[in-house]
């Protein structure tokens, strides 16, 4: 798979979980917060794949945006969606003591989903003006 198909592939799954996100919000606001994770981590991988950057199974999306180059334009959006990363376990799993998180309120998990959202069409845009195509 080259580089190109991977990205397209990322940005493909990340267009998809906002709308299970949305599905899920009413409902299952935790499962939900999930997606928009990611969502946010999927085109964050895009970001690092186009810019040659491996990155390991991380979740923690400040820690992907500290690997890119300081100057890279997208480095401190993808910082700014780090508040999302612990999304990815806090609500999927008891904690140590047995306890759940509470469940995030749906006006919460909408405004994320509109916030990824944004960064997605962000990172589409981006590769249109560095030549990459994302799209299928």
């Amino acid at each position: 798979m080259s580089d190109a198909e991977r990205i397209a592939s990322f940005i493909a799954l990340a267009e998809e979980e906002p709308s299970a996100a949305r599905l899920l919000m009413s409902g299952a606001s935790r499962q939900a917060a999930y997606f928009v994770q990611q969502a946010a981590e999927k085109a964050t991988r895009a970001v690092l794949t186009a810019a040659g950057v491996p990155f390991g199974t991380s979740h923690i999306l400040g820690q992907m945006a500290a690997a890119l180059p300081p100057a890279h334009p997208m480095r401190m959006t993808i910082n700014a969606l780090d508040k999302y990363s612990s999304a990815a376990t806090r609500y999927r799993y008891p904690s140590p003591a047995g306890r759940l998180a509470n469940a995030p309120k749906s006006e919460e998990v909408a405004s994320a989903i509109d916030e990824v959202a944004a960064f997605i069409a962000q990172v589409k845009d981006y590769f249109r003006t560095i030549a990459l195509r994302p799209d299928r």
